[in-house]
């Protein structure tokens, strides 16, 4: 055997022999202290619970959240404004409008809606879409720049856009 083998089997054989004389000595449990637990009383009961209506206030939620189904389709339309629940509303101006919107087309294929949309953005318009259900099944997708909050800037508006794009823009009221 030549030297350097010999050496790293005594060495080898040295770290076995350590191995097997200190690891009974570590495992053996006697240096790790014991806890003990106290019994468990037998007489332990959870504490009480309080009911529902005890400790919260009363509340019309059922109430108010029946009403709210009853006020919406199928489709998630709301029935009277036939407009999808959570998009802006848009409507005939009145006397008491106060924000407006200028609606620029309305579109069957949601696909040439967005496209539009998209159209108006990157000119550098605020555009949005909007759904609108005003037959019983057909769903129209609106596409309307603003909110518009100056009437007379409303109409201005209406005029670029017309021009602009070649439709017949209207003014409408902007709801929600």
């Amino acid at each position: 055997m030549n030297e350097q083998t010999r050496y790293r089997v005594t060495g080898s054989l040295f770290l076995l022999a350590v191995a097997v004389i200190t690891l009974p000595m570590l495992f053996d449990g006697d240096g790790v202290p014991s806890v003990e637990l106290e019994p468990i009383d037998s007489d332990f009961r959870p504490p009480k619970v309080q009911r529902l209506e005890d400790v919260a206030p009363a509340s019309d939620f059922k109430e108010r959240v029946a009403e709210l189904r009853a006020q919406i389709d199928d489709d998630g339309f709301h029935r009277d404004t036939q407009t999808r629940i959570g998009e802006p509303v848009l409507s005939t101006p009145d006397e008491f409008t106060e924000v407006w919107a200028i609606q620029l087309a309305s579109f069957a294929e949601e696909g040439n809606a967005r496209a539009l949309r998209d159209q108006l953005r990157q000119d550098g318009y605020e555009a949005f879409l909007t759904s609108y259900k005003p037959t019983g099944s057909q769903v129209l997708n609106r596409v309307a720049v603003g909110p518009v909050l100056n009437p007379t800037r409303a109409l201005r508006l209406q005029d670029e856009l017309s021009s602009r794009y070649e439709v017949q823009a209207r003014v409408m009221e902007f709801g929600n």
